[in-house]
């Protein structure tokens, strides 16, 4: 039975995928170390500028690279999504 919140229509959330898993722990890892990163960038799709939570992996020799991993969302999220709780 589903909580009162709750609609019958209101879709319930899937499990997360496990590359959704390593992805995070990759986050965490980085957090952990000081590697994440806000930066500005244009998204292809519809040339509009964003933020872009990344990781910085940092190769052998000296350089680093730029993982994105999520677009920060500019609305508030309360409205954007189900409330993932119930």
């Amino acid at each position: 039975m589903r909580d009162k919140k709750c609609s019958e229509d209101t879709p319930v959330p899937a499990a997360i995928p496990e590359h959704c898993r390593k992805n995070f722990h990759m986050l965490l890892r980085a957090a952990d170390c000081g590697d994440l990163a806000v930066l500005s960038a244009v998204r292809r799709l519809d040339e509009k500028q964003v933020a872009l939570l990344v990781a910085i992996q940092r190769n052998g020799d000296g350089t680093f690279d730029l993982v994105p991993f999520a677009e920060m969302i500019d609305v508030d999220p309360f409205e954007l999504y189900h409330d993932p709780t119930v």
